[in-house]
């Protein structure tokens, strides 16, 4: 992300590349490891907290000394110390997609003009994968909407700098200015949050804008030239420790981060820059060790190339499953990639500090020229042909299951309306003898078709019952609804926990939570402790709580999950095993083996209908 900016007069700020080095580690161990850093994207904010300083602490020095700002000298700058890596990584990782993933091609074409452009955080609103996917894998482009706004704001920000100080406003007066606009940037992230569209308040430009214009704040009111005070070494390490437990806590997915939590880790963010500023606190010593320092420096090429890295081992590995050893294979590669990046491209390019040195560089040396030729026409014209495909500006077709999914839901918002009505009138039944039990033809085909006995399907088909969940209970949701006319399904392809529980508290104020509830959640994440605490507050004692525990095989939270629900002790909580049935028959399974297909869904319905039955008679 932000580094050095080449010409100026400014000092180096010890301290810097280490906290650099915390925002590109903390992002890494969030994709590979997220239950174990849940607020490792807060590097990305860090990034933009240190762009804002550093951009504004230059601009001002600047115009401090010449009496103006060289605007176009500073977009040469820009451009020349971050473009040359982006178009690098941009380059190699189309041709990795092209030649190697070609699953990969689709909106190819829109992703990389885009990006040129620095507007990828715009198209990605509305075209790319939520940050917080998981499930499914991340696409290696997702996280370059940050550069986009970064972008965006060296392109506006020398002329608003050089306006106000030619005007001679107050700095304080305009770094409180500034400090409105960042709490009003992120009101908009509140006003506009919406779980299910999670992509327009964590891409947008005017709901992200808060951490850069907070760094810039703070650059009006404590320029680095200036910075003199030396803070208390206590308050300094509670500061570092406060940002470090925000990584450690964050989730997200948690509704609190889009309504003033993420803004709060912002101003800790903010106020650990301005302990590092003066460097004279026993902090800065720490964030100057040789590995941070190491990685501080790389930051930039580590972010560009971490995702593309993930994805593509991932995917070219065969049968890859996400242990630890592999996150470690991933990170030795990035770190490798990125080295690569660093001193062929990033190290020669700022050591020569502008384009006509940076030409000299490459053409004095036959062999070095000759290389660097030959590899980037290559490259380009790899590149070139596989954008021109038509595959490449199209967007990805629908698989069977997504269709099917899409199918699902239609029909299963046709069968809430008569599910709703049939509650008010069925009454629950019970009995302990299947020779009580008459079921008509229809009820014995059903029965047989999922095999059930009597009593079991009895008590399935009678029992009023509410269902909410994710991709997998939209999946089972017609033959649910098949075996059981009063069902009301709540389902939604990508739902986390937390998006659950807003639908369920609204349920519970409505009084619309039947006596019976099928939960199915935790494929897309972790389930937390407090998460699963808070939905058995929700319902009470007295509603009967099914929970199909998780089959996601390729995703690291299966297991903590399903232990999770395995030590709960609340007597009103059921959990039923489906994982170990599942990993049995993975022929049930389509591709992704996490949807059930035709035979699994039957089986997922028996389980539920079994588990019903033996609470039924106790």
């Amino acid at each position: 992300m932000s580094q050095n900016l080449g010409k100026s007069t400014r000092r180096y700020i010890r301290g810097f590349d280490g906290l650099r080095a915390l925002a590109v580690i903390g992002v890494i161990i969030f994709h590979l490891w997220p239950l174990q850093l849940p607020g490792g994207w807060l590097g990305v904010p860090l990034f933009f907290v240190l762009s804002g300083y550093l951009i504004t602490d230059l601009l001002i020095q600047e115009f401090d000394q010449s009496g103006t700002i060289a605007r176009w000298g500073f977009y040469k700058r820009r451009l020349w110390r971050l473009y040359p890596a982006l178009v690098g990584m941009l380059l190699v990782t189309s041709f990795v997609i092209i030649l190697f993933v070609p699953d990969l091609l689709y909106h190819l074409r829109e992703t990389v003009l885009t990006n040129l452009a620095y507007v990828y955080n715009f198209w990605a609103i509305d075209h790319g994968t939520s940050y917080f996917q998981q499930f499914g894998g991340q696409m290696p482009f997702t996280h370059l909407w940050s550069l986009s706004i970064e972008g965006q704001f060296y392109l506006l920000w020398p002329f608003v700098v050089w306006g106000v100080l030619k005007l001679r406003w107050s700095r304080r007066f305009v770094a409180v200015g500034l400090l409105l606009l960042a709490l009003g940037s992120a009101g908009l992230m509140a006003y506009f949050y919406d779980a299910s569209a999670i992509n327009r308040v964590y891409y947008g430009t005017d709901t992200r804008m808060f951490a850069i214009l907070l760094g810039t704040s703070l650059a009006f009111v404590w320029p680095s030239n200036q910075a003199h005070v030396k803070w208390p070494d206590w308050l300094a390490w509670s500061v570092l420790g406060a940002v470090v437990a925000m990584f450690a806590t964050l989730d997200g997915a948690w509704i609190g981060t889009y309504f003033g939590g993420m803004l709060l880790a912002t101003f800790v963010m903010a106020a650990l820059v301005a302990v590092v500023v003066p460097e004279k606190s026993s902090v800065v010593p720490f964030l100057e060790t040789p590995v941070l320092k190491y990685l501080g420096l790389r930051s930039y090429s580590i972010y560009l190339y971490q995702l593309p890295v993930f994805v593509f081992y991932e995917k070219l590995v065969p049968n890859f499953t996400p242990t630890f050893g592999n996150g470690l294979v991933e990170m030795l590669l990035v770190l490798a990639v990125s080295e690569l990046s660093y001193r062929l491209i990033e190290q020669p390019l700022r050591r020569g500090g502008t384009v006509k040195q940076g030409v000299y560089w490459l053409t004095a040396n036959r062999l070095r020229f000759v290389s660097v030729l030959t590899v980037g026409l290559f490259l380009m014209a790899v590149v070139t042909v596989g954008l021109a495909k038509a595959k490449a500006g199209q967007a990805a077709p629908k698989t069977t299951l997504e269709k099917q999914l899409t199918a699902n839901q239609a029909a299963v918002q046709a069968a809430n309306a008569a599910a709703e009505k049939a509650q008010h009138r069925t009454q629950t039944s019970s009995t302990s003898s299947s020779t009580a039990i008459k079921l008509n033809p229809a009820q014995q085909a059903l029965a047989k078709e999922f095999d059930l006995t009597p009593v079991e399907f009895d008590t399935i088909s009678k029992a009023p019952l509410m269902a909410i969940g994710d991709s997998v209970l939209l999946d089972v949701a017609p033959d649910l609804q098949r075996v059981n006319r009063t069902a009301v399904v709540d389902a939604q392809v990508g739902r986390q926990v937390q998006d659950a529980i807003d639908v369920l508290k609204d349920d519970a104020k409505q009084g619309r939570i039947a006596p019976n509830l099928l939960v199915v959640l935790g494929t897309n994440g972790t389930i937390k402790p407090q998460q699963l605490d808070e939905i058995m507050h929700l319902v009470g004692p007295k509603i009967q709580v099914y929970w199909m525990n998780n089959h996601v095989p390729t995703q690291p939270w299966q297991n903590s999950n399903n232990a999770l629900l395995a030590k709960s002790s609340y007597k009103n909580l059921h959990v039923i095993d489906w994982e170990a049935l599942a990993q049995q028959h993975a022929d049930w399974f389509a591709d992704d083996q996490v949807h059930q297909g035709a035979r699994g869904n039957h089986n997922y319905v028996r389980l539920l209908a079994e588990k019903m039955a033996e609470v039924d008679k106790k």
